[in-house]
């Protein structure tokens, strides 16, 4: 990699982080190419470079974080016999994705909060709809009988893990990773009603 190279990493990384911390000020309608600049500490003629506009900014930036989201995403355990999903070969990209989602925390929650006509959250959550209803259609072909169930499946299960990462990150202070590894582990293999009574369990009883 030249060092030329390096030098358009740097500036276009000085410009999603400057676009980043705006979201978190401001609502988007006011943040000016003219702020962006400022932030990134680069003139317009830069910016203008590389982007059309500061949407055109915000899209290429949502694109390339839900573009990463999607392959850490892996759903391999719909298609198995929940007594193996103890196995290595789902615990390990599990961990792997909490690991990552933990590394993007800042990223997504200024995101999903922010005043932006494009809802990264609910993108997220049907990406993860998709792989989980591809996986069962394709790992499973007679299921296409039963699309409307596979569909309804795809859609609890995926809105269920958003809504669990959601919380974990909100609630990063008293929740860690383990327990929502554990969690995930737990809902996959015995399903939501046990794992939520069995992790209040002290309380309810």
């Amino acid at each position: 990699m030249t060092t030329k190279d390096l030098r358009i990493i740097k500036t276009l990384q000085q410009i999603d982080r400057a676009l980043l911390e705006l979201l978190n000020e401001l609502p988007f309608q006011k943040i000016t190419v003219q702020l962006l600049c400022e932030r990134a500490l680069i003139n317009r003629s830069t910016f203008y470079k590389y982007y059309t506009d500061k949407y055109d900014l915000l899209d290429r930036y949502l694109n390339k974080i839900l573009l990463e989201f999607k392959q850490q995403v892996n759903v391999d355990f719909v298609v198995t016999n929940p007594s193996i999903t103890d196995d290595e070969y789902y615990q390990i990209p599990f961990r792997n994705f909490t690991a990552f989602v933990y590394s993007k925390r800042t990223e997504y929650l200024i995101l999903w909060k922010a005043s932006i006509e494009r809802q990264p959250y609910n993108e997220m959550t049907d990406l993860v709809y998709r792989q989980i209803l591809e996986k069962l259609l394709t790992e499973s072909p007679e299921l296409s009988e039963k699309r409307t169930y596979c569909e309804l499946y795809a859609h609890l299960f995926s809105s269920n893990m958003m809504a669990l990462i959601r919380w974990w990150l909100t609630n990063e202070d008293t929740v860690s990773i383990e327990e929502v590894q554990n969690i995930m582990h737990e809902n996959m293999k015995k399903g939501l009603f046990y794992t939520f009574r069995h992790s209040i369990r002290d309380s309810i009883q």
